[in-house]
């Protein structure tokens, strides 16, 4: 079984960690990624695009030109964006990270999608150290207005003049070049804004403590469990995804309301105070949680059944006529 995989992200972003964990896990299906406009020269059995905006209307086009079924992967930003129906519309499979995802399908088109769920998946590391907080926040984020960078800079701003010594590290490439004019702008003393390539990230995980989310509604990212998987506590905006994945059963209690600065104040003065016991039992219930619910095998599992049941349908319907 060969698959058509279209994916405009590029290494480094999220999307594209998720797609290259997708290629290393799945098994018994050949995935070809592509990026949009690009022909994969054979005839898929399914066309997959990765993220309903960048990667969907190409795969859409593939789709129809190959008679093929098509599967489409949402990304945060799909549920909101206009211009995705006749995307999603046209699927055979929808997949998501959270079930819910597919119950605003359903209020947004006013009819039930073939939605799956799909968790997402990390690669919890052997072994991890455990080192002393020293109020080291990481902000994984490309500079693009969705992430809301200047909240997380406004936060620290606060934090601090609260008397919490906390310093921010931003990471991420400029995605909106204005955007991140402005974001760099602010830089400077506790605030840093830098890029760090895929295999860098690791390093970056294990020298901060706390890692936060600001999204306005791009949650649930791969960020998330890395930071989770690498020892960090994490802080996470109380929006669409983030609240689903914070809800899970054994996921760190941690999705914050911009507004509520005192909450704030005590979940990092707590952090900054930590005990080693309680830090430890902390990491290793955050570890369970990933196993239980987010291991990459599981994951690549749901994509293979999602994959095969979109071929499958096509199938069943050519058989009936």
């Amino acid at each position: 079984m060969r698959v058509a995989l279209v994916s405009a992200a590029e290494p480094g972003r999220g999307n594209r960690a998720t797609v290259d964990r997708w290629v290393a896990f799945v098994r018994g299906i050949d995935l070809v990624v592509l990026k949009p406009g690009e022909d994969p020269g054979f005839r898929p059995d399914v066309v997959d695009g990765y993220h309903a905006v960048h990667g969907g209307p190409w795969a859409l086009e593939l789709a129809e030109r190959y008679d093929a079924p098509l599967v489409v992967n949402l990304g945060g930003t799909d549920l909101f964006a206009p211009g995705v129906g006749p995307v999603l519309l046209a699927a055979a499979r929808v997949t998501g990270a959270f079930a819910q995802f597919g119950e605003r399908l359903r209020e947004r088109f006013g009819r039930p999608l073939p939605y799956v769920t799909v968790p997402r998946g990390v690669v919890v590391p052997p072994a991890l150290p455990l080192r002393e907080p020293k109020g080291r926040v990481l902000l994984p984020a490309g500079l693009r207005p969705v992430k809301d960078v200047h909240l997380a800079i406004d936060l620290l701003d606060r934090l601090r003049a609260r008397g919490l010594p906390l310093t921010l590290r931003i990471l991420g490439p400029a995605m909106d070049p204005e955007y991140a004019r402005k974001v760099r702008a602010r830089a400077g003393g506790p605030v840093s804004v830098d890029e760090a390539a895929p295999e860098e990230m690791r390093e970056a995980y294990l020298a901060a403590d706390v890692v936060w989310n600001t999204s306005l509604h791009e949650g649930g990212s791969n960020a998330l469990l890395e930071a989770v998987a690498h020892g960090c506590a994490i802080f996470a905006r109380d929006v669409p995804g983030n609240h689903e994945l914070l809800e899970e059963e054994g996921a760190p209690k941690a999705l914050f309301d911009p507004a509520d600065t005192d909450a704030a104040v005590a979940f990092h003065r707590a952090l900054l105070a930590e005990p080693a016991a309680a830090r430890r039992a902390r990491v290793e219930k955050g570890l369970a949680w990933l196993r239980n619910l987010h291991d990459p095998r599981t994951e690549a599992e749901g994509v293979t059944l999602t994959l095969r049941g979109a071929r499958n349908s096509r199938l069943d319907n050519e058989l009936r006529r």
